[in-house]
């Protein structure tokens, strides 16, 4: 009898992942990719707001030194304080992405300027989320600088 009920909830399993929709990965690259320039592009403007649609209503940013910060409201003044303090010049490279259903994952790198001649780079995880109208919109966003800390701040120092 449980070796008859393993086979079913083989065949189960084995039914549903086959008759999962495929996703055109390099058709969803493509719209992760004209998103990150829209990103970019507001970013660079000091549009934090125009940032701020580009995510999910439910959307958490999660960004290095910080507590994460949910909704779109908070959102907005996450990337308001960013602007404020003169960040510009954001560029994202997508190095990879993956993902089946309504959520795909973006893996990649950044670059962007602040006043004085300072550079930050590092990498992101994007988790984009499709919603009922098709839109691709940012879900779950971490990023961190590959920029070493000043050595006074390590532990022990």
């Amino acid at each position: 009898m449980k070796t008859s009920m393993l086979l079913v909830v083989i065949a189960l399993l084995g039914f549903i992942a086959c008759s999962a929709p495929q996703m055109d990965v390099a058709a969803v690259r493509k719209t992760i990719e004209e998103n990150g320039a829209k990103f970019c592009a507001a970013f660079n403007q000091g549009d934090a707001a125009g940032v701020a649609a580009l995510y999910s209503d439910d959307a958490i940013v999660m960004p290095p030194n910080q507590d994460m910060v949910q909704g779109t409201n908070a959102i907005q003044e996450t990337f308001g304080a960013f602007n404020s303090m003169g960040a510009t010049n954001l560029a994202l490279t997508t190095d990879e992405v993956m993902g089946a259903g309504d959520l795909v994952i973006e893996v990649g790198k950044y670059t962007y300027s602040m006043p004085g001649g300072l550079q930050d780079s590092g990498k992101y995880i994007v988790v984009w989320k499709k919603g009922a109208d098709g839109s691709w919109k940012l879900h779950r966003d971490i990023w961190n600088s590959n920029m070493p800390l000043p050595t006074s701040t390590y532990p022990g120092n």
